[in-house]
């Protein structure tokens, strides 16, 4: 039975974990353009490619690997086309080529000639099932995951990323093993402790690592079953952000003081986080707390005002003070090596000062201390500080300082980049200054 369909509307790689899923037997036929390619699986593992991309013939890939010139290419080439023969039967055959030369090309050439689609963005798919293929898996099923984690991680278009991960957006991943493969070339240990949305925005490479998981079976998207819940939380949250604190609690400015509190227990009643205390999730909990605080505001608010009061009381000296002294004291603990109480310390002061950037740079090298030192948190939390950092304080030289350092212990070549930032930023930042020195005299090795 032949199933066609367009690869916009399902993308290569959502389409190789269905391949992977269902243990597809037959061919999927792939065109875009001029290229076309045919795919031969047997149980889910890609047994051969066919495709009539040149660059992608073996004897192309031979000269690429140095063992036939051009030319001996050519005349092997034209011959093949004469008689109707494999080119590597006629190269063995002419004693230009070894059996095991053959063998590596031919490794190389289904790999590249597989990964290059999962650059397609449009296309069309053509899936043939078929009862039987004679033709044996030349690679084991581990093997053809790496490949297809490659693919994801190597040639995948990011918009194609963002639209095969956007419909799992308000879901947690799931973890399906606790082994990690290492070809990701990205920290996932702890991918399961964030929403689908909160990697997206984490950059590139876990978003890839994530979708390579997902369809390589070692992750999956558990949507919360407070799904509703959640809406309707976020609904009434917008709602109250979009409304003046009279039209919060639904009142108009000659209400008596009576009228205020009956209006006010009525919210309270209706909103209390209570009511959904049996709902065992933390983002019907976060936005029950979140909503019912918006309505204590404009209760405080609207008093005020009656009272001819300020809206908001002033934050006086006191609490720049406290903030200061707060800073100290997790300076102090950080160079105790106490890196939860220097945390908790550097939280409250960037909740107090949000605008002040030493706090929020300390409270970054803080986590990436942590993390260094004792194996505590992980990448993702680190860089989404920063991320978020980097937001309100765009030429801070210090936040991509630390960038640098959680890229080179994450082993990315992309830490270089992070250091020339700072640089340019600070032209005069010791850090930065250091850890290029280092790149520079390996470089040269």
């Amino acid at each position: 039975m032949d199933t066609v369909f367009r690869l916009e509307d399902i993308t290569f790689p959502l389409l190789m974990r269905d391949t992977i899923d269902s243990q597809f037997t037959g061919i999927i036929f792939v065109s875009a353009e001029e290229w076309k390619k045919g795919l031969i699986f047997r149980d889910g593992i890609l047994c051969a490619i066919q495709s009539n991309k040149t660059e992608e013939l073996l004897g192309n890939v031979l000269v690429s690997l140095g063992y036939i010139t051009e030319e001996e290419n050519n005349e092997s080439l034209a011959q093949s086309r004469i008689e109707r023969r494999k080119q590597g039967i006629i190269l063995l055959e002419m004693g230009k080529v070894q059996p095991k030369s053959i063998t590596e090309a031919l490794k190389i050439q289904l790999e590249k000639r597989f990964v290059d689609i999962f650059s397609w963005e449009t296309g069309t798919i053509r899936k043939v099932v078929k009862g039987t293929i004679d033709k044996t898996p030349e690679m084991t099923r581990p093997e053809f995951l790496r490949l297809v984690r490659k693919g994801i991680m190597e040639q995948t278009p990011f918009s194609v990323i963002i639209k095969a991960l956007s419909p799992h957006a308000d879901a947690v991943p799931k973890k399906r093993s606790d082994d990690i493969p290492p070809d990701l070339g990205v920290t996932m240990d702890n991918f399961d402790q964030f929403k689908v949305s909160e990697l997206l925005l984490l950059g590139q490479d876990p978003a890839r690592a994530l979708l390579a998981l997902y369809c390589t079976g070692l992750a999956s998207f558990e949507e919360s079953k407070h799904k509703a819940i959640i809406e309707h939380l976020r609904k009434v949250l917008r709602k109250i952000k979009d409304q003046d604190p009279f039209q919060t609690l639904g009142v108009d400015k000659a209400i008596s003081e009576g009228g205020l509190k009956r209006a006010y227990i009525k919210l309270v009643k209706q909103n209390h986080p209570d009511i959904y205390s049996y709902a065992d999730d933390p983002e019907v909990k976060r936005l029950a707390t979140e909503v019912f605080t918006e309505i204590q505001k404009a209760y405080t608010t609207v008093s005020r005002i009656r009272e001819g009061k300020p809206p908001e009381e002033k934050k006086g000296i006191d609490q720049e003070l406290q903030a200061e002294i707060l800073y100290s004291q997790g300076m102090e603990a950080m160079r105790g090596k106490d890196y939860s109480k220097a945390l908790d310390s550097f939280r409250l002061c960037v909740k107090m000062k949000p605008e002040e950037r030493v706090f929020t740079e300390a409270y970054v090298r803080a986590l990436f201390l942590r993390w260094q030192n004792t194996g505590r948190g992980n990448s993702i939390e680190i860089k989404s500080a920063i991320r978020e950092g980097v937001q309100k304080f765009p030429s801070s030289d210090a936040l991509y300082v630390i960038l640098g350092w959680v890229l080179k212990k994450e082993g990315s070549n992309k830490a270089p980049d992070a250091f020339r930032k700072a640089l340019q930023i600070n032209p005069k930042n010791t850090d930065a200054q250091r850890e290029m020195r280092l790149y520079t005299m390996r470089s040269s090795k």
